[in-house]
């Protein structure tokens, strides 16, 4: 349990997990539900981003008008995501105005209006959202490399669905989602900073206590992964790309040395990729490296927008980068990568909303909170032998995937350049 942090399990299974901080004079606080891309299907995809977005449009006892006035009314910020593993509806308020606010994001989830019209609005929106993304460099080549390395899971499908099965989308098929996915099991309820334990008990209660466990724990297959090249051919200014390799899940004792390593690698302006491809040899424009994790997969890559003609040589020199690191990286590189990873840490938690959502997002999918302190020894504990070797495993030169968006070559082109 995190530092001064409550957990709360009602007879249903809900749990509500509560952290004072001293001194503070607002509160953050949220609901964290395991429903995302993840776990839909083909025919459903995009149903948890839809529903993220329909119960804004009202509930039974409030409008879309209402909910907005009165958030606005106490100088409040209501917002919600959708991702891959869950969705979060969060809000932030001065303490005195923490009830309502819980009140609003209950009520939402539990007496959402779903009214016919407003979906048929909401489509209209979602679909314009979808053709946003798709005219972004970095969204589509980054959607695109995860529909093909994970391409048959449904981990690799777009959060946002797809024009027709937005369209497909009706008041059942919410309402069904909603029944599966919407359960105490699957629902963490986070609340930090200055607020009255009692009154945010007593709201939870009120609006949870009904429902019924429904025995539908987290447990999604892991993704199989698929190495390949895949091109997508848009008129942009620049290319996009994206080299990837399988990587890292949650829970894994590697997760850090992955971490690290990114960090290393391309992840900050002291970093290796950073410094050579771009303050060196000028050849993109920007370029970083990331390690996802998911319950049961992950993904490690590296990043970069350029322009077409520097592709080739960019290419080969991250590939060189790559493939000497585990016998090349320094005790030096390490200690500062460590540095940055307790420093970003330490100031992120600062923040009272990071801290709940921390909470929230931690409870939901690890089933409990580490404490900064046990996370800070975690990142101390990784030796260069363990960069080493979770460097050796990663990269992996027989998985790689290339994946490019722009005024792309012929795959054969690429083929040649990745040497395979």
């Amino acid at each position: 349990m995190t530092e001064n942090a409550k957990i709360i399990t009602l007879g249903n299974g809900l749990r509500i997990i509560l952290q004072k901080v001293g001194g503070a004079k607002t509160c953050s606080l949220g609901a964290w539900v395991a429903s995302g891309s993840g776990y839909e299907t083909p025919e459903t995809a995009g149903y948890s981003h839809f529903i993220e977005h329909i119960l804004f449009r009202g509930t039974k006892h409030r409008s879309a008008l209402d909910i907005a006035v009165e958030m606005d009314e106490i100088g409040g910020v209501l917002n919600a995501y959708t991702a891959k593993e869950m969705t979060c509806f969060y809000a932030h308020t001065l303490s005195e105005h923490a009830p309502k606010a819980l009140d609003i994001i209950c009520d939402m989830l539990m007496n959402p209006k779903l009214d016919e019209n407003d979906i048929e609005l909401e489509k209209g929106v979602i679909k314009e959202e979808i053709a946003l993304y798709n005219d972004s460099p970095e969204d589509l080549c980054a959607d695109t490399f995860y529909r093909n390395v994970w391409e048959k899971s449904m981990l690799g499908a777009n959060i946002l669905g797809t024009e027709e099965t937005v369209d497909s989308v009706t008041k059942d098929a919410l309402e069904l989602h909603m029944k599966k996915f919407y359960v105490p099991e699957r629902t963490v309820i986070s609340i930090g900073g200055n607020f009255d334990e009692e009154t945010a008990l007593s709201i939870c209660e009120k609006y949870f206590s009904g429902m019924k466990n429904t025995d539908f724990p987290l447990n999604p297959d892991k993704a199989e992964y698929f190495s390949g090249i895949t091109t997508v051919k848009r008129n942009f200014m620049q290319n996009q790309l994206i080299i990837g390799f399988p990587g890292i899940p949650l829970g894994d004792n590697r997760r850090e040395s992955s971490l690290l390593i990114s960090t290393i690698l391309g992840a900050a302006s002291s970093s290796r990729l950073f410094q050579h491809l771009r303050e060196k040899l000028g050849l993109v424009y920007s370029v970083d490296s990331f390690s996802v994790s998911y319950l049961k997969s992950g993904i490690f890559a590296v990043n970069m927008g350029l322009n077409e003609k520097s592709e080739k040589q960019a290419i080969r020199e991250t590939l060189n980068i790559i493939s000497e690191f585990s016998k090349t990286v320094t005790e030096k590189e390490l200690a500062r990568a460590k540095e940055q990873a307790v420093a970003g840490l330490v100031m992120d938690l600062e923040s009272i909303s990071a801290r709940t959502s921390r909470n929230g997002r931690n409870l939901l999918l690890y089933g409990k909170v580490i404490t900064e302190d046990e996370v800070i020894k975690n990142i101390r504990s990784v030796t260069l032998d363990d960069i080493r070797i979770t460097a050796e495993e990663i990269f992996d030169f027989s998985k790689i995937s290339l994946c490019v968006a722009g005024k792309t070559k012929p795959k054969k082109a690429y083929k040649e350049i990745l040497d395979i």
